[in-house]
This record gives structure tokens, C-alpha cells and sequence, in this order.
């Protein structure tokens, strides 16, 4: 029996404004249901939470048990056309997260050479995205009739927000989100500040970040309905390290945080056991090696050749 391809968000190598989102001024149920593929029935279905979502908690990589809300079947088909109907729309040069070529390591790479510097991070910023802040985009932004935004906030969002385990979380996310984004970065513009955006990570640049600019910054995005994490809210001089989005900044130059060194050697020596079986490549161990030396060598090239060196000895 074949199995089912996987579902992937399709941008079709499109890019438009958002005035030439299908999306865009729809005023028809109907409609909704055909760029949808799905049936008027169908689409009051999907508007329900119960029978559409699998619900579980899950480890994060820190320790901490997150729940997630994952879409099932049906509505992991929409959630996918949706996601791909938004990914389409062409985002600012601010958002460095669901954007092709960018990533945390150019995030980072945008904030070379500054002196001073703010990082922060918008608390719980899924859950704290409603079922309100997706149909005021839909409604107001994207001038869809009201009835029109108000099924797509139901079917986008899981009792009242975003859902944490469906693809279109992260570029909802942004767009239900886009002028609270919008209105800071019209902000740093006039004060000359550099500002960045990687998901919920705002990281700011330049003279005129102080204790008065991270306070403005807190009261807009206070305004907007959501709260900066209070103790992952950090201020840096000229001469400090800066963790930007998991890369450390220094002066000109981008380097691996400590951390990963340390999980680099328990890897090697974990590698250093099982390289001389037969098909050690293939083993979880060197993998996990291989595969966290290529990302440290997306910040140093150095880390690239040190993967080619252990795998030439490593048994195939």
C-alpha cells in the first residue's frame, strides 16, 4: 500500500501583494469554500474544534511540556492550502522566519557591527494570537466580508487561538500579527534603529536602543494585545557577545555559542564509540553529529570540513 505523500506548504515560486491575495476582498461563503477545495458543508464542519484536532503535550527541547493542537485529516489539507495561499504574499525585509534564503544564522548576520543592542521575545505568542486577531486581519486587512472572516477565524484557530501543530501557525502568526510588526518597525525607521523579527524574536540595533526605547517597544506590543518574556528581554553594550537567535554576535562576525561546542564533544565522543562498526553512518549517534556540525558550519565554514573529515573515518 502506497503511502500518503506528505503535506507541504506550496508557494508555486509566487510572490504578490497582498491586494492580489485570493483572499483579498472575498465576500462570498461560497467562494471561500472553492479556493478552500472543499465543500460548503464541509467548511462548517472544519469550523469546529471537536473531531479536528489531536490534542497532546510534548517535551520541548528545553525540558518544558508544551500542548500542542494538531489539525487532523481535513483540516490539515485546508490548513496547508491556507498556508500556501499566505506564504505567497510577498513579507517584509524585516522577517527573517518563513522566507526562502533566510533564516536565524541571517537574522543574526543583519545585526553585524552595531554597538548597541535589544533582544526580546513575545511571551506565548501563539497561544496569546486569537480567534479576535485572526479575523481582524481577515476582516480588516484583507477586506474579506465578515461572515467570510469569521469562518476562516474559526477554522484557523483551536478554542479561541492559534494552534501550535499546524503549518499555517507561523505565517498566520506574522499576518494577524503584521501591524503591531508594522507600526514598531515604522518606529525604528524614525529613530534609525535596525530591527529584525524570527518568529516571536524581535532583536533591535543602533545609538537609540535604550531602557526609554525597550519601554516603548513593551507599550506597543502591550497594545496589540500580547507581552514581552519578562526575563528574556536583554540589553547589550559594544563590547558584549550578543545571543541573536541562538548565534553569537561579535562585532563583525558571527560565531557557534558555547553551548553547541559542548553538545559537539559529547557527540564526538559518543561518534568516537560506534565509528568503527559496520554501518556507523547510518546510526543515530553520527548522524545527530553530522547533523549539528552542518548547522554550526551554516555560522563557521570550518565545522563543514570537520564533517567531511569524520565521515571519510566512519564505516560506511
Amino acid at each position: 500500500m502506497q503511502k500518503p505523500k506528505k503535506l507541504k506548504i506550496s508557494t508555486k515560486n509566487k510572490s504578490y501583494g497582498i491586494m492580489d491575495s485570493p483572499f483579498y476582498k472575498l465576500k462570498s461563503k461560497r467562494k471561500l469554500a472553492e479556493l478552500l477545495c472543499v465543500s460548503l458543508s464541509d467548511l462548517s464542519v472544519l469550523k469546529k474544534d471537536e473531531g479536528n484536532y489531536s490534542i497532546f503535550e510534548q517535551l520541548s527541547k528545553k525540558g518544558k511540556l508544551r500542548k500542542i493542537q494538531k489539525p487532523l485529516d481535513k483540516l490539515d489539507i485546508v490548513h496547508t492550502r491556507i498556508a500556501s495561499l499566505l506564504s505567497r504574499i510577498a513579507l517584509p525585509d524585516y522577517l527573517h522566519s518563513g522566507k526562502q534564503g533566510c533564516s536565524n544564522v541571517t537574522n543574526a548576520k543583519a545585526h553585524l557591527n552595531y554597538d548597541k543592542m535589544m533582544t526580546t521575545d513575545i511571551k506565548s505568542f501563539f497561544p496569546s494570537t486569537t480567534r479576535v486577531m485572526v479575523f481582524s486581519f481577515f476582516y480588516s486587512v484583507m477586506k474579506t466580508s465578515s461572515d467570510v472572516a469569521d469562518f476562516l477565524s474559526h477554522i484557523c484557530t483551536c478554542h479561541g487561538q492559534l494552534p501550535t501543530g499546524s503549518r499555517i501557525s507561523m505565517p498566520l502568526a506574522y499576518f494577524a500579527n503584521s501591524r503591531m510588526f508594522d507600526e514598531i518597525y515604522q518606529l525604528c525607521q524614525k529613530l534609525t534603529v535596525k530591527m529584525t523579527v524570527y518568529v516571536d524574536d524581535l532583536t533591535f540595533s543602533g545609538v537609540n536602543v535604550n531602557r526609554l526605547f525597550c519601554a516603548v517597544i513593551g507599550k506597543i506590543i502591550n497594545k496589540h494585545g500580547h507581552a514581552v518574556h519578562p526575563t528574556k528581554t536583554k540589553m547589550y553594550g559594544k563590547e558584549k557577545p550578543k545571543l541573536v537567535t541562538g548565534v553569537i554576535v561579535l562585532g563583525d562576525s558571527l560565531k557557534v555559542r558555547n553551548e553547541q561546542h559542548r553538545l559537539m564533544a559529547r557527540d564526538i565522543e559518543c561518534w568516537k564509540m560506534i565509528k568503527d562498526m559496520e554501518n556507523a553512518k547510518e546510526t543515530s549517534f553520527a548522524k545527530t553529529l553530522f547533523g549539528r556540525l552542518h548547522s554550526m558550519g551554516v555560522i563557521d565554514q570550518r565545522y563543514k570540513s570537520k564533517v567531511l573529515t569524520l565521515k571519510v573515518n566512519t564505516a560506511n
